[in-house]
This record gives structure tokens, C-alpha cells and sequence, in this order.
């Protein structure tokens, strides 16, 4: 299909969510950006709603009942990831737009109110972890269509140890990019082709203006150059400062295989005994030939090595600290009235 040649889509497509998925540093805020910069799309700074709210539903109540929506609404507004998004959203707005009085009803109203407050008419999400809540997903918005980014494991891997929330260590990187890509496996096999797409970062960088292309002809949606200017953009994007740097430039076509020169051979050897199969499935090619790391190093790497590590990097990261506090608030009120 020609995007060129289509009208602007209808209002049946409209209605479509969208959802971004793909391990932290793959390439998702890239890819919300480009697409939020479509004239029809917006798509806000992570929400973290489901992986941080949805345990937590059952001591919200009834949502048939208004004022439990609104203690549900203010308690994601409260949130510090919400103070990234801008605009901010807005309260009295986001109610009127709760249609549905349940968890994904909420969850659609701060979505859509945002994106209508922009004067556009589809809604999209990127939080990594709302993976993890598919199935959760899927119930709540049938019709969603969802976009998958991959990139090659020991590239995402380096950038994620150095970003502020990521593990510190190449061992649980590696495990939790296979999880990562094992989550998504499971997904692809419960939906239709009109509904999920796969894009590669390595692609998308190399050959932009033709993987972009693609992505409009999935969501039945215009293609406009304008979405290759999402740097010129200059709404704040709250996250860390290489990323940041990154998105404040047009894309940068050779941004792949860095681990060839940045990576060791000791996390060479791990990362590829423990994620070279889904390497190789997902069409990167590996360097060593069965590389092997014992039970006593996994167990070496995961519980002697890596915990100071990522405990020094809790005790520099003031933001998470404060997120933290804030949920703890946020539990303990609605747990136990406190």
C-alpha cells in the first residue's frame, strides 16, 4: 500500500492504541519520537501505569464509583514520572475523557485526553516494562496495535548498563534482553498480522526514511517527512543525557555494532553463552563459537559482583530515589490508610 496515495485514515483506525515494546536502549524513545512527531500521533514520556498501578487495583475499589477513579487519577498523577511529561496533563480534562470504569478505561482517558490536548487523534505508549503486562493490555484494548523494536543484544546491552535504572553488570543484562525477547515470542503468537509489526533499530537507523514507511503502512497512517524531523522538536524529554544528546540530532546511520570495539572479551563470553541462541534467532550473528560460563560464575556475576555495583548506582540516582518514596507513599496510604 502507497501512504503517498492514501487519504488520512478513518475513524475506525483512529480508535487504535498504539504500543511501542522493546528492551530499555533498543531504540523505543527514538521510535516515539519519530512517531509523536506524525500529525495525527502523540506519544508522551514513559507512564509506567501498569507495571507500577495494576497490583495495586484491588484497594482502589469499585471503579464504577467517581470518587475512587479520581484517587486512582491523582495517585498516577503524583508520580514523579509525570512531572516529564509535557504538557503536563491535565486532571479535570483527563475525567471527562473516562468512558470505561475500570483500570484500562483510566488508563485510555490520560492517554487520549494528552493526545487530544496536542490536537491529534491516536494515542500511543512506550514504557519497556509494560511488556510484562501483555496479556493485561490485550484485555483491555483488543484492537492495539503494537510495534516491536530489536536491536542486536550486546549493543543494547552496553548502552543499558550506563543508563541510571539499568542493571550493572553484562550477566543480567544478557538475561533479562533474552527475557525480554522471550516475552515477546509468547505475544506474537496470539495476534494477527494486522496487529503487530517488527522493526529492527539497526534498520531503522540505516534506512530510515523506507523502515519509517513501513511503520505508517502498519497503522494505515500518512507518511510525512515532518517525522523525520522529530530532533528539530524541542519539547523537553526527560531522559538521561546521552540518550538525550542522541535525540537532539538527526539519526545517527551508523549507530550499531558498537560493541565490536567498546566490549571486552570476558563480557563477549558471557553475554553470548547466555543470550547466543536468541542472537542467532533474531538474525545477529555471533563472534564466539559455544562459549560456556560455570554455575559457580553465574552464581559469581549475579550475587557478589553485580549488587555493589547497582547499589553504588541506586545511591547516585536521586530521581529513582524520590520515585521510590513517592509509590512507598502511595501503598501505604491506599494499603493501609496511612
Amino acid at each position: 500500500m502507497n501512504n503517498d496515495s492514501k487519504s488520512i485514515t478513518s475513524s475506525k483506525n483512529s480508535e487504535r492504541p498504539i504500543f511501542i515494546f522493546g528492551c530499555p536502549r533498543s531504540g523505543t524513545s527514538l521510535l516515539s519520537q519519530i512517531l509523536n512527531s506524525h500529525p495525527r500521533i502523540a506519544i508522551p514520556y514513559e507512564s509506567h501505569i501498569y507495571n507500577t498501578f495494576f497490583a495495586w487495583l484491588k484497594y482502589y475499589g469499585d471503579l464504577e464509583v467517581a470518587k475512587n477513579r479520581e484517587r486512582l487519577v491523582d495517585d498516577i498523577f503524583s508520580t514523579d514520572v509525570f512531572n516529564d511529561w509535557f504538557p503536563a496533563p491535565n486532571r479535570n480534562h483527563t475525567l471527562n475523557y473516562i468512558h470505561r470504569y475500570d483500570f484500562h478505561g483510566v488508563f485510555e482517558a490520560i492517554m487520549s485526553a494528552w493526545a487530544n490536548a496536542q490536537g491529534k487523534q491516536r494515542w500511543g505508549e512506550k514504557t519497556p516494562a509494560h511488556l510484562f503486562y501483555w496479556r493485561e493490555i490485550l484485555d483491555g484494548f483488543p484492537n492495539v496495535q503494537i510495534i516491536h523494536i530489536v536491536r542486536d543484544g550486546r549493543d543494547c546491552a552496553l548502552s543499558w548498563k550506563k543508563s541510571r535504572m539499568g542493571p550493572k553488570h553484562i550477566y543480567p543484562t544478557a538475561l533479562k534482553w533474552v527475557k525480554h525477547l522471550e516475552t515477546i515470542d509468547e505475544l506474537k503468537t496470539v495476534l494477527k498480522p494486522d496487529s503487530f509489526s517488527e522493526i529492527k533499530y539497526e534498520e531503522l537507523v540505516s534506512n530510515t526514511e523506507f523502515t519509517v514507511r513501513k511503520i505508517c503502512d502498519f497503522l494505515e497512517e500518512k507518511y510525512t517527512p515532518k517525522m523525520l524531523n522529530y530532533y528539530k522538536d524541542k519539547v523537553p524529554y526527560k531522559t538521561d543525557k546521552q540518550n538525550l544528546q542522541n535525540l537532539a540530532r538527526p539519526i545517527i546511520a551508523n549507530n550499531a555494532e558498537k560493541w565490536r570495539t567498546k566490549i571486552t572479551n570476558r563480557q563477549l563470553q558471557i553475554f553470548e553463552a547466555i543470550a547466543g541462541s536468541t542472537l542467532r534467532k533474531y538474525g545477529y550473528a555471533t563472534e564466539l563459537e559455544s562459549p560456556t560460563i560455570s554455575t559457580l560464575e553465574q552464581f559469581k556475576y549475579q550475587y557478589i559482583e553485580h549488587p555493589p555495583l547497582k547499589l553504588w548506582a541506586m545511591l547516585k540516582n536521586t530521581k529513582g530515589q524520590i520515585d521510590g518514596l513517592i509509590q512507598l507513599k502511595i501503598y501505604l496510604k491506599i494499603r493501609f490508610g496511612l
